[in-house]
């Protein structure tokens, strides 16, 4: 063999031995990881989830800074997961945006429309019109995810296209409180996520989607963020067929007063709870895996299920560990507006053009607090109350709050009030 043919093939075999499989990942996955810039509207302080509130800071970055530098642009990334130009983000990348702008990794530039959203879950479903045969990322599963196996992050940090960067999987289920509310199931990793890496793609060593990138920990070094794979899968079913996801059912009630666990006391009969085999006096200690500490964090992890999916609950009968799975089923209005009206423990009856207490439920903080049979209710969580679809409408929307303020009319004064659900 000649010198130069032996040179040629020592190149080719420390090529090879180069190639690693985080080499493998990006090339078989950074195709399909875009770029998304969106043209926002000026944001109403008043508005969910408000810049101002320093959580937001903390896990999502100052963005009311980058959009000010950037000429009110939002910068972020996204994953297509259809060649037909079906592209999976956060919601918070797209929120009050007017014009969308997809850029590929080879360049490529197109204009994309918003399928669906749902802020509470942060996905957004975009559409590129026209196209087919685009590159995709082939879809795996969160379910078996490892604390300490390898992970790759592609994304759009500070508009740096198609930045990679290693990690592993730091932690499992996660929950990551953000202004008023908290955001559940997350999968922690320290492979590096800055702004701008939010709806970009967390890969597996096989090349396959495991998380969409979503929120950092400003205050911290290695502390990111994905919503996991199987969730958003589920999430995305939901947004295209209805434009957000419907709120889930359980047909369960929890005393407020325990702690280290949920305890059931009631079920409604032929619920999801109860079709599953959930009995009274069971105390759920995990949902999906997630550790549940009280009455409080059962809610919150609730707000996070979707409808038609099972769901396995760990639970304690009678001390003895048991699991079973409950099939989630979708919250009617009517259903959600009776759990609203039994947590605020008051009914109400119209009364010359206002709504009036007509009854108090003995337990509930509107009892402690002394409210009585013909206060008017005026308003409900800043909303006026003047008939009864009015009050029906306003308990569907707080039926997960912890508190809320009323304004009571006694003896032609006012009152401002604020009631805990229980």
């Amino acid at each position: 063999m000649s010198a130069i043919a032996s040179l040629i093939l020592a190149s080719a075999l420390i090529g090879q031995e180069r190639r690693t499989p985080v080499v493998l990942v990006v090339e078989k996955a950074g195709p399909a990881v875009v770029s998304i810039g969106a043209e926002i509207v000026d944001q109403n302080p008043f508005q969910r989830g408000a810049p101002n509130d320093d959580s937001w800071r903390n896990f999502f970055g100052d963005r009311r800074e980058r959009e000010r530098a950037q000429g009110q642009k939002s910068l972020g990334s996204g994953v297509i997961i259809g060649s037909d130009g079906v592209i999976l983000t956060n919601e918070h990348v797209v929120a009050r945006a007017t014009s969308i702008t997809v850029t590929l990794r080879d360049r490529r530039t197109f204009e994309a429309d918003v399928v669906g959203a749902d802020p509470a879950f942060d996905i957004a479903v975009l559409k590129i019109k026209n196209v087919k045969d685009l590159p995709t990322v082939a879809l795996g599963t969160s379910a078996d995810l490892m604390p300490g196996e390898t992970v790759v992050a592609i994304g759009n940090p500070f508009g740096l296209s198609n930045t990679v960067t290693t990690g592993v999987v730091s932690a499992l289920h996660r929950s990551v409180p953000i202004a008023d509310r908290a955001y559940e199931d997350f999968v922690q990793t320290d492979a590096a996520i800055n702004p701008g890496n939010s709806g970009g793609a967390l890969l597996n060593i096989e090349g396959k989607l495991v998380g969409i990138n979503t929120a950092i920990h400003g205050t911290g070094t290695g502390i990111g963020f994905a919503i996991p794979i199987d969730k958003a899968r589920a999430v995305v079913e939901e947004v295209v067929r209805y434009g957000e996801v419907r709120p889930a059912y359980l047909g369960v009630s929890i005393d407020p007063a325990v702690t280290g666990g949920a305890r059931v006391i009631a079920s409604d009969a032929g619920g999801p709870a109860e079709q599953a085999g959930l009995r009274i006096d069971d105390v759920i200690v995990d949902v999906g895996g997630q550790e549940v500490a009280d009455s409080r964090a059962f809610r919150l992890l609730s707000r996070g299920l979707i409808p038609g999916t099972k769901t396995r609950f760990g639970i304690s009968r009678n001390g003895a560990p048991m699991q079973i799975d409950v099939t989630v089923k979708e919250l009617t209005p009517q259903r959600a507006a009776e759990i609203g009206r039994a947590r605020l423990g008051i009914s109400l009856v119209e009364a010359r053009g206002t709504m009036a207490v007509s009854a108090i439920r003995p337990g509930t903080d509107a009892a402690r607090i002394g409210l009585k049979k013909g206060d008017l209710v005026l308003s409900l969580a800043g909303r006026a109350v003047r008939s009864a679809e009015d009050f029906d409408k306003l308990c569907a929307a707080i039926r997960d709050a912890d508190a809320v303020s009323l304004i009571l009319g006694r003896g032609g004064r006012r009152y401002y009030v604020t009631l805990e659900l229980r």
